[in-house]
């Protein structure tokens, strides 16, 4: 297998066009400010994508991974309800959790976040989608 010699600086691209989705997030997406709302806001669009817009993990699920404290995330997840961005349902298997559901408005933020990263990394990758 042929691999392509690259010098270092040729990856600078990367993290210019990084460091400009990051200005635009935090010009433009308000819920990327905080990292409570970083987490909720990637785990929800993970959960979205892989599901099929169908989410199926708990609300504690979806809390997981991260280090941040159960109220920081609940007090995130109560403004995000209260902006229309997702929707706290109760499961019909477990009374007992919740799941959270995106709304359209989530959807939409989403495909605009998309399509932000897409023009900006098109500048300077020729992005090939599988």
């Amino acid at each position: 297998m042929e691999t392509i010699e690259q010098h270092p600086t040729d990856w600078w691209s990367l993290v210019i066009s990084l460091a400009e989705l990051h200005q635009w997030e935090l010009e433009n997406h308000p819920l990327l400010e905080t990292l409570t709302g970083r987490h909720l806001y990637y785990r929800l669009a993970q959960e979205s994508v892989n599901n099929e817009y169908v989410p199926k993990r708990a609300l504690k699920d979806v809390f997981g991974g991260m280090h941040f404290t159960e109220k920081a995330l609940r007090t995130r997840m109560r403004h995000m309800e209260r902006q229309g961005l997702i929707e706290a349902v109760t499961r019909q298997d477990d009374a007992r959790s919740k799941l959270l559901i995106p709304t359209e408005k989530f959807n939409a933020l989403m495909t605009q976040h998309a399509e932000q990263v897409k023009k900006i990394f098109d500048k300077h990758f020729l992005l090939i989608e599988k």
